[in-house]
């Protein structure tokens, strides 16, 4: 966290220059900043890596009929550092291929009867009915909370293996918390508490992989900064990360990076 104060500019220009900061503050840490000054933290810029695409001309992935692009992606564009200007790549170029992609699978694929569709609505349906049973917001949103401390503290910019194991171990009760979690909201039409919930699982299903990649990446390499490991090791490591979800256990594997016009001598500090 960083103290913004603002009390410097006094109250009347506050009001006029920043209503809406002010508004901000009382609304969602209920503190004024015109008596007191208001706690801000980072947020996420942007995303680096994403879902491995099989076949860059069109964007495909391993699962049929499935084609990603932009920052959901993973084609080797960015390295381990993305920078800004990327993003026209990822907005315009890989969306562009993925969505041509994606049109030309649809001309002949067979969609089948439903029956999967429906099977999977089912076990939805079922999941909600069990998950709105009960409960509090408040219990999820606290456990939100912590796994932002979590990965905050123990998965930060500067990281260490004990930090590391630590944050894996933590990751693990908070899974079994979320596990445990019900939510009191029955209505099936706009429930933002039950997308929350879901919101919720798929970021502790992220962070859990990205936990299990950093533990094993023994080197510093784009923002992944170790500091038990400060070199970057490209005979070990110059390799991407997959973490794969099979039998609801998470498998750590590798695919080579590969280097085509750039060489690596050229990667130097000016």
């Amino acid at each position: 966290y960083v103290l913004c104060d603002v009390r410097h500019l006094g109250k009347e220009k506050i009001l006029k220059a920043l209503p809406k900061i002010r508004h901000t503050g009382l609304l969602f840490e209920n503190i004024d900043l015109v008596e007191q000054p208001v706690p801000i933290r980072p947020t996420a810029h942007y995303s680096m890596g994403g879902i491995e695409v099989v076949k860059i001309d069109d964007m495909s992935t391993k699962i049929p009929g499935v084609y990603v692009g932009g920052e959901a992606s993973c084609i080797s564009i960015h390295g381990a550092n993305r920078l800004g200007g990327n993003s026209l790549t990822d907005a315009m170029v890989t969306g562009y291929l993925a969505g041509v992609g994606a049109t030309n699978y649809a001309k002949d694929a067979k969609f089948g009867n439903g029956e999967n569709a429906s099977k999977l609505a089912k076990q939805w349906q079922d999941k909600f009915k069990d998950v709105t049973s009960g409960g509090t917001t408040e219990e999820m949103y606290k456990l939100r909370e912590e796994l932002g401390r979590q990965n905050w503290d123990n998965m930060g910019i500067f990281r260490t293996q004990d930090k590391l194991d630590l944050l894996a171990k933590n990751l693990e009760e908070i899974q079994a918390k979320y596990d445990q979690l019900k939510v009191p909201n029955s209505n099936p039409i706009m429930n933002t508490a039950f997308t929350d919930y879901v919101e919720l699982g798929n970021l502790i299903l992220l962070s859990r992989c990205a936990c299990l990649a950093a533990q094993n990446r023994l080197e510093s390499r784009g923002a992944h900064t170790r500091e038990d490991y400060p070199k970057r090791d490209d005979v070990k490591f110059l390799k991407h990360s997959i973490v794969t979800l099979k039998d609801n256990k998470l498998e750590l594997g590798y695919k080579d990076v590969v280097i085509t016009e750039f060489s690596l001598d050229g990667r130097k500090p000016a």
